[in-house]
């Protein structure tokens, strides 16, 4: 007999929803709740990050007002960048638009949870485990059920709030809160080809093999003078890398971060592209859509904590951060792994993503000092 799906409570709170917010807050900064004691220090380490975020400001009210300047700042944007190029319901000419755009959004890619009244775009690499999970909260699963359930995070919640046809879709649009979460577009891509590519050896849950059958193997025969009969490992030099030493080496036939980004350069990723890559504005349309909160990777709690607020979903979901790839520290991690790049395979890229980097005001500079001349 199948395990059944274990069913949280509703919790329904009477509060004016920025005291609610407040006691969500308190909550989370105070909780001994663990859901694992592997993630002790994760989560303890998320706590200090918020409460330090929370301590700089005056009061509460002050967070939540700079949280909502800091959305409508970016809202505008995408409204100015869409009309620059007069893409999706900013065109206001006959003219031809700079990029390719498609007709219509992505239906089948959004989450849509018309209980809660949440739509979300799923931009992976981007704090995608982090929705998937708070999606699965919503939907009723205990942690405890999704941490012992065998199936993927993504399959539980697509079972949850299954795919809608266009006209469902578009009416949902116009009755949920729609929420999009970015990320700056190279550490999405490094972070995509560190989990995805760079290593057979490890990673198995992440379907290593999958991706190194479906592209890692055809990149190295595209980009690899003498193909698979070069190791990775010497075309790689020290400083260029960055492996934990209590973890295998990659099996010596994945391709290198430089040969992954001469196949993103060499694609069409309007037509060939994976999820974890594919531009934001393809995927997740933003100028055929109007949002309502852009949130990103680089702010992910303070505004984790915006969204909660905004959406009324205290006592039901709390600020976390799962399967997490960003820090401070990343700069490191990306100055070694571009400087595998030339200025000039930096600046290609960068055109690819153009879009993505202007409609979320991201800037390239930091990658072109970290390639080589």
């Amino acid at each position: 007999m199948p395990k059944m799906r274990i069913r949280l409570g509703r919790v329904h709170s009477s509060y004016i929803i920025g005291i609610g917010t407040l006691v969500l807050l308190i909550f989370y900064l105070s909780s001994n709740d663990r859901d694992s004691r592997g993630n002790v220090d994760r989560q303890d380490k998320e706590r200090e990050e918020l409460k330090d975020s929370v301590d700089s400001k005056s009061d509460f009210s002050t967070y939540i007002r700079e949280a909502e300047a800091e959305n409508s700042e970016r809202l505008q944007r995408i409204q100015q960048v869409c009309h620059r190029y007069n893409l999706g319901l900013y065109k206001h000419s006959a003219g031809p638009p700079k990029f390719k755009h498609p007709p219509t959004p992505q239906y089948s890619v959004f989450y849509i949870d018309r209980e809660h009244k949440l739509t979300w775009c799923p931009i992976y690499k981007a704090a995608s485990s982090t929705w998937l999970y708070n999606l699965c909260l919503l939907a009723g699963y205990s942690e405890e059920y999704i941490a012992e359930n065998h199936k993927q995070i993504n399959q539980l919640a697509r079972e949850a709030f299954p795919e809608l046809d266009h006209t469902e879709a578009e009416e949902a649009f116009h009755s949920t809160l729609k929420l999009m979460v970015v990320r700056h577009p190279f550490e999405r891509l490094l972070s995509a080809y560190r989990d995805k590519l760079e290593n057979t050896r490890i990673g198995s849950e992440q379907g290593t093999a999958h991706f190194y059958l479906k592209y890692g193997s055809r990149i190295v025969a595209k980009f690899r003078q003498g193909g698979n009969g070069t190791r990775t490992q010497s075309l790689l030099k020290p400083g260029q890398y960055l492996w934990d030493p209590q973890l295998p080496e990659p099996a010596g036939f994945e391709p290198t971060f430089k040969e992954f980004v001469r196949y993103l350069i060499d694609v069409d990723v309007i037509l060939y592209s994976d999820d974890h890559w594919i531009p934001f504005y393809l995927f997740c349309t933003p100028c055929l859509l109007n949002y309502d909160i852009i949130a990103k990777v680089e702010t992910m709690l303070q505004d984790q904590v915006y969204v909660i607020r905004a959406a009324g979903l205290q006592g039901l979901i709390r600020p976390r951060w799962k399967h997490k790839t960003y820090s401070e520290d990343g700069k490191e991690t990306s100055r070694r792994y571009f400087s595998q790049l030339s200025k000039q395979e930096v600046k290609r890229l960068y055109e690819k993503y153009k879009l993505d980097f202007e409609l979320f005001d991201y800037k390239v500079d930091d990658y072109l000092q970290y390639a080589t001349a």
